[in-house]
């Protein structure tokens, strides 16, 4: 129904000015892309997500569901739509807009106080773990029961593109192979999903954190995966600082989990970012392979 594409600039300024008149005269620009949007900045106070293909439409909808409601219940900002357009009767795919959140991604910030970020991420996640379940299906999120043997079997599939790059793969093939650890057995939690550092904006005074973005990866499912995310940023150490502030329960083997799991999303952001040309994308993930191989 709809067809994987990208937007010009100016098509995109003239879908908005059609959808939304009172943007007329604004100025815009692509700010970002990645597999799922592509994302227009709208007189440097407004974004508006474009979905690429298909599936990314059903994204966009469970993102827009899910924060409606989430954005009372964590300690951290989270985007806030204000603005949506969807016509039956039109070839444009449907699109929403919200208030740009003040910050820069926390993977080119010079800003971070580790610290404190720590710490907020403890309390953040703590909130966004115990999330009603039912009110996150209500949104359309969907369930990942085996986030494990999920990123395990994708990682066997582009080990085989690693080729080329600085990394022990004999190693990396072992551990994945020999270390896989026990899925998780508890109850599924609200989940981020794609905690990447670069989704998660400091201050760019306090070097805090000022908000989370990028919600369209959000399931239902092991809260370890957000733990991961967080190990690839600096490593297993600070994440314990993290789990110092997190008041959710806790398994034995959530730092295994959370290593294993840090190795496969680091092999994915590789590739991702060799197909899609972002090498900052494969930067960091080359960086996560380093602070769990050295673990």
């Amino acid at each position: 129904m709809y067809r994987e594409e990208s937007l010009t600039a100016k098509r995109a300024r003239a879908i908005i000015i059609a959808a939304f008149p009172e943007f007329r005269g604004a100025r815009m620009e692509l700010l970002d892309e990645g597999w799922d949007f592509q994302v227009f900045e709208v007189d440097a106070g407004w974004l508006f997500r474009f979905p690429k293909r298909e599936a990314s439409v059903a994204k966009l909808n469970m993102e827009r569901k899910l924060l409606s409601g989430l954005g009372e219940w964590v300690s951290l900002p989270v985007p806030s739509y204000e603005y949506f357009f969807e016509s039956h009767e039109s070839s444009i795919r449907p699109f929403a807009g919200y208030r740009k959140l003040p910050g820069t991604g926390g993977d080119t910030s010079k800003m971070v106080d580790r610290h404190r970020v720590a710490q907020q991420l403890g309390v953040f996640l703590t909130r966004l773990h115990t999330y009603p379940v039912d009110k996150a299906r209500e949104a359309s999120v969907p369930e990942a029961r085996d986030l494990v043997a999920h990123w395990r079997d994708k990682s066997h599939e582009q080990m085989r593109r690693l080729n080329g790059l600085n990394v022990n793969l004999g190693l990396l093939r072992r551990y994945l192979e020999n270390d896989t650890p026990v899925s998780f057995q508890g109850s599924p939690s609200l989940v981020h999903n794609d905690l990447w550092a670069e989704h998660i904006l400091i201050d760019t005074c306090s070097g805090g954190v000022s908000g989370v973005i990028d919600w369209g990866d959000a399931v239902i499912g092991d809260p370890a995966i957000d733990f991961a995310c967080l190990y690839t940023w600096y490593g297993k150490s600070w994440l314990e600082n993290v789990l110092a502030h997190y008041r959710g329960k806790l398994d034995a083997e959530v730092i295994s989990r959370s290593r294993y799991l840090a190795t496969c999303v680091a092999i994915h952001c590789i590739t991702l970012g060799r197909d899609l040309g972002r090498a900052q994308w494969v930067e960091a993930g080359y960086a996560a392979l380093e602070y769990v191989l050295a673990t």
